[in-house]
């Protein structure tokens, strides 16, 4: 059902850039070659996702306290499907130090805190009832909620590091990592009682959030061997679901890129990484490309933003295409307290889900949904749809955006 909103909150954004900019960063960002819609899944064509990395931690804490509903993991669902967002992209881990006691579901190698894996457990059951998928991450490169530097220090290994590479190499890591996914997927719900590996709520499974390759082998051999091992042990335990890399797309070269653009447009550590976007996605393992896009980060040139995110995900969704897998571009975002003003950021979103609908790209995710009590602050990237706004009224950022886009998906 197409959901209808008021014009008068649109009309605020020209306000402070002329109709002509804001007209001309769409139309960069939009500036992709038509190509076959490709489908993540069951999930409609150009289908809208949500990123809300927080709902296991908040569940948890919830059980913790006896509370027999969630109020920001109901929030989120009802909101998600109220918007047309076709799937919520949450962490299916954590292995947090800080919140052994509060949140953290594995506190020491294989031993796991009951009450926390229960908020996991309402987390798949929930999303159920509200009939919303889910996108599930198994771990984290960086250091939040435990990271690759966690397992490497359980590991007995000296030294350990943010986004350590010997995560992706050493014999006693790989086989700890395993070992844990395996625990994870035999898991039996304890409110619903069905088995997370077959859990109907589940559309994919991702290896871990964002690897990358530094500190390997520069033509992303390592990473590739990496891949093979741990997606094969999760498909083992999950046969019926999706399973991605989750990694931001760089590669190894840039063959099959615009080399031009991305010469003149970005620092060339994008294609000069451990690990190959080509190489992972042409593993027989895993079932869909996976990219994120955050070209502030990046270094991309500040005039060239719109247009790299075409670039991004259209090249992206070609290679994909050519290897006969759809594209999930699982984050993007341009930062809320810096850079482009808010009118000029709601162009190029436009503009990008546009591109995304024209391209073929599976499915997309931007970085982050809030609920309501989440402070701004919490996140450069923050949207909302607060309770008693309309979904255009500017507080809310990219709300209507998201109607906007999710009423594209599958119309092709």
């Amino acid at each position: 059902m197409r959901v209808h909103f008021p014009l008068w909150g649109l009309l605020l954004m020209t306000t402070a850039c002329g109709e002509d900019v804001l007209e001309r960063l769409e139309e960069e960002a939009a500036e992709c070659p038509e190509a076959p819609a490709m489908r993540l899944g069951e999930a409609p064509s150009a289908a809208v996702l949500f990123n809300a990395y927080f709902l296991q931690e908040e569940a948890a804490r919830d059980v913790r306290r006896g509370l027999a509903e969630s109020p920001v993991v109901e929030e989120t669902f009802a909101k998600a499907a109220a918007l047309g967002a076709w799937a919520v992209r949450t962490n299916g881990h954590n292995e947090a130090a800080e919140r052994r006691g509060d949140s953290a579901i594995q506190v020491a190698p294989l031993v796991y805190d009951e009450t926390a894996f229960q908020g996991l457990d309402r987390v798949l059951a929930r999303a159920r009832v509200h009939g919303v998928k889910l996108v599930l991450t198994l771990g984290n490169y960086w250091d939040a909620y435990g990271g690759t530097r966690r397992y490497v220090e359980w590991a007995g290994l000296p030294s350990p590091v943010e986004g350590d590479a010997r995560f992706f190499t050493e014999r006693a890591v790989i086989d700890l990592y395993k070992a844990h996914l395996g625990r994870l997927l035999s898991r039996v719900n304890t409110v619903d009682g069905l088995r997370y590996g077959e859990h109907p709520a589940v559309l994919a499974w991702e290896l871990l959030n964002e690897p990358r390759g530094r500190g390997l082998d520069a033509d992303g051999t390592a990473m590739r061997a990496w891949v093979d091992e741990v997606a094969a042990e999760v498909k083992r335990h999950a046969p019926g679901h999706l399973v991605g890399t989750g990694e931001e797309g760089f590669d190894t070269s840039l063959e099959g890129y615009d080399a031009p653009f991305w010469r003149a447009s970005a620092p060339t550590s994008l294609f000069q990484g451990g690990s190959s976007f080509r190489r992972n996605t042409a593993s027989p393992f895993i079932d869909f490309a996976s990219v994120h896009f955050y070209p502030e980060a990046y270094g991309v040139a500040r005039e060239a933003l719109p247009r790299a995110g075409a670039h991004w995900f259209s090249e992206h969704a070609a290679l994909a295409r050519e290897l006969g897998k759809p594209l999930f571009a699982g984050e993007f975002g341009l930062r809320n307290r810096e850079g482009l003003l808010l009118e000029e950021r709601r162009a190029v979103y436009r503009g990008w889900w546009r591109c995304a609908w024209r391209t073929g790209v599976g499915a997309s995710a931007p970085w982050m949904f809030a609920n309501d009590a989440r402070p701004d602050s919490w996140d450069d990237f923050t949207f909302y749809y607060r309770d008693g706004s309309m979904p255009a009224d500017p507080g809310n950022r990219y709300a209507d955006l998201v109607i906007e886009a999710a009423a594209l998906a599958g119309t092709r």
